[in-house]
This record gives structure tokens, sequence and C-alpha cells, in this order.
């Protein structure tokens, strides 16, 4: 990525795809039953690279969608994946249901070498997604918050090998209410990796903010509700 991208995103629990409220998953709503048909309507815009979470996979440990990402990798799209992604296993899975790029999360609290030794396997596809409430990193499909700030942990990982960093407020996260503009140029400012923002787009306005970080190193945002919402147009998010 090099320069600034907007990349829209598919949540999937049970093969649909949805959203949820600051990882709620008892405030789940279903926008489409057909990933691969919102897939093709990304393509259609010009989109050509798609953020999806296997969010039933976050939760149980282990990926839990791999079919509908297959459906998903059929259209022709770049996937980058994430959810339940926590061995070797789990990882070359992903690649073959057609994932190019394979998003860490709770897995990066581990911090023996088998975070190195997969960089090493998957050079340049390891992504870490690092997603905190109130400045601390949650884990487990954001069912636990742990102790660890999520600047220590981009300090931690610096020199491992990943690609890029996925910074998520989960607390911006499904309310449309503005990106944490603070805590993200805290995190670029302290790491030399790509980073993409994630949580509470709802508008041009909340995307450019993101933008006046390009020079830190933000390179992108994922745009999810507002896309569903209608308060965003594909149309109009590829120009930006």
């Amino acid at each position: 990525m090099s320069h600034f991208k907007v990349i829209p995103a598919i949540d999937l629990i049970d093969g649909k795809c949805v959203r949820l409220i600051q990882g709620d998953y008892s405030q789940k709503t279903i926008y489409n039953t057909d990933p691969k048909t919102v897939a093709n309507q990304f393509l259609d815009a010009g989109f050509d690279f798609v953020h999806v979470v296997d969010l039933d996979g976050a939760k149980a440990g282990k990926p839990m969608n791999l079919s509908t990402v297959e459906k998903i990798a059929s259209t022709g799209i770049t996937i980058e994946l994430g959810g339940g992604l926590r061995n070797e296993s789990h990882l070359k899975q992903a690649v073959n249901a057609g994932a190019k790029d394979l998003i860490l999360g709770t897995k990066l609290l581990d911090q023996g070498p088998v975070i190195t030794e997969w960089t090493k396997l998957f050079p340049g596809r390891l992504v870490a997604g690092i997603d905190a409430k109130n400045g601390l990193v949650a884990v487990h499909g954001w069912g636990k918050t742990s102790s660890i700030t999520a600047v220590e942990l981009v300090r931690k990982i610096e020199s491992l090998g990943f690609s890029r960093v996925i910074y998520t407020d989960i607390q911006r996260d499904g309310m449309l209410s503005g990106p944490n503009i603070e805590q993200l140029k805290s995190i670029a400012e302290i790491t030399k990796l790509p980073v993409i923002a994630s949580g509470g787009v709802s508008s041009f306005e909340d995307i450019e903010n993101i933008k006046s970080l390009v020079d830190l190193g933000v390179e992108g945002v994922i745009v999810g509700k507002a896309i569903y919402e209608g308060k965003l147009t594909l149309q109009e998010l590829i120009q930006c």
C-alpha cells in the first residue's frame, strides 16, 4: 500500500454479512445473506481489496467461515482475513481458502518465537490487528481486555516482521461517531510500520481527518457500517 487507501469491510457470522456495535455479538445487524454479492459490488465500484473478519472464528479461536471466504475469493477480490487465526494450521487454511493477507490479533500477546516463524513462513503477509478499548488491547473476539496498552503492544511487535498494523478503537466501532484521531496518532507516531485505521468512520470529514496523518504513516482506513447504512456510497469512497 504505497498511497492512502479506503478498504471496505465484510464481517461474517454464520456465513452472513453483518455488523456489530462495539464488538457486542448481541447487537448484530444482518445486512446481506450473500457476502459474495457484496464483494462483487465492491469490485464493480472499483475496489480490489477487502477486509474480512470471521467473527465466529474470533470467538471460537479457530476459523469458522472459510467456505464463505472461498466464495468471496472466487470473485477475484484480494482478501485480508482476521478472526480466529491462532496457529499455523489456521493460517494455512486461510490461505487455502483464498486469503492473501492474514491478520493476527489475540495471538499477538504471545511474544514467543512462533510469531517470527510465521512471518518467515508467510513473508509480507502477516498483519498485526490491534484492537483497543480505553487504550487497552482486547482479545478473544473482544470478549476480554488485557492489561497491555495498544502503544506497548505496537512497540513489542515492531520488529517481528509484520507488513502493517490495523488499529481499531472498539468504542468507536459500529457507532458511526467518528474515529479516535488522538489515539490513532499516538500509535502512528511510535511505529515505522504502515498503520490502517478502523472504527467509527461515518463521513468524508472523518476520512480527511485520518488522511491528515498520512505523513505519520497512516496509509488507509477500513470502512464498514457507513457503507451498509448508506452514509457513504462506494462510488464516492473510490474517489477518496
